[in-house]
């Protein structure tokens, strides 16, 4: 028979062993519940972070007519008078929102045009960009055909381009992404464009939501517009020619496409450069960006308005989260 000690100190172990694992249980529980409830809270934060975003969105389309009239206006130093910066309360913190018209720029989307004759131009104008940058321009040539093998949806490579076959044979096999560039970043896996390329032209080029070249707004030019300008007409334009016509326009700005085609009638070399040149004299994309500030949690945001159509303007971009 077994001591009635030693049968109320066994059962005293198994109790403490049950409360034991009853204890590990509990906090296994209650961490799996204080995970799921943070998640959860997280999740929340980021909806009402993302509804916030679009309330910025909303917040551009209404302010989209005076940011036109803005845009009429001739630019003047850095370009920051032609930022408006806004800051929205809402529950829990704010919205930081920067609206300003997107500056003149090379859409370099407008590489995979559908019609060869805008391709050629563009082809051009990007070549005469990267040529008055330094490039030489056997090498700016290749440049421009491998990123145009990159935009179109064929799989015929150009001369100096690169299609499959090449991403292919990559240590991280790929393929070209045969669809227009939803930001310059994604230029980042093409050869030849280097970190110190993309920088040096990422203040001329842009990715629009179309493979249209941009309309250059006359009245957005300053100094450093002047590389788009020039390279726009395929360097018909020289860099000086570009400067001297955006410093012609008027101190109130240009009125009309039709005052700008007046004043280069005077001039035969400047009126040829001109010749089908998108020009307008207000601007047409609105880009933009900021954070939503909640709680202590912070999210990212950018999106770009047009207001190219007859119509209301319209979003035409969105990401939320990333930037880039």
């Amino acid at each position: 028979m077994i001591p009635a000690s030693r049968q109320a100190g066994a059962a005293l172990l198994s109790i403490l062993l049950i409360v034991a694992t009853l204890s590990v249980a509990a906090l296994i529980v209650t961490e799996t519940i204080a995970r799921q409830t943070e998640t959860q809270k997280l999740s929340a934060r980021r909806s009402a972070a993302s509804w916030a975003a679009r309330s910025a969105e909303a917040a551009a389309l209404a302010s989209a007519s005076e940011m036109t009239r803005a845009s009429r206006l001739p630019a003047a130093g850095d370009g920051a008078d032609r930022v408006r910066t806004l800051v929205l309360p809402i529950d829990g913190g704010q919205i930081i929102l920067n609206l300003r018209e997107l500056p003149p720029c090379l859409n370099l989307n407008a590489l995979a045009n559908a019609d060869a004759s805008i391709r050629a131009r563009q082809s051009s104008a990007v070549t005469a960009l990267l040529d008055e940058m330094g490039i030489p321009r056997s090498d700016a040539e290749s440049l421009v055909a491998i990123l145009t093998d990159w935009l179109d949806a064929d799989a015929q490579q150009l001369p100096g381009g690169a299609e499959d076959e090449y991403y292919t044979t990559r240590q991280a096999g790929f393929r070209a992404a045969n669809q227009p560039l939803q930001g310059l970043a994604e230029l980042a896996p093409l050869p030849g464009f280097t970190p110190e390329l993309r920088r040096s032209i990422a203040p001329f080029t842009c990715a629009l939501p179309e493979t249209d070249p941009l309309v250059l707004n006359m009245n957005a030019m300053d100094t450093e517009s002047a590389y788009v300008l020039s390279a726009s007409t395929g360097g018909a334009l020289s860099l000086s020619e570009a400067r001297k016509l955006i410093d012609a326009r008027p101190s109130s700005g240009w009125n009309s496409v039709s005052e700008i085609n007046a004043y280069a009638a005077g001039d035969p070399s400047l009126e040829l450069a001109l010749a089908g040149l998108p020009m307008s004299v207000q601007g047409i994309y609105f880009s933009g960006n900021g954070r939503v500030v909640l709680d202590s949690g912070s999210w990212p945001f950018e999106f770009m308005v047009s207001t190219e159509s007859q119509g209301s303007p319209r979003i035409v971009r969105r990401s939320f989260g990333v930037t880039g």
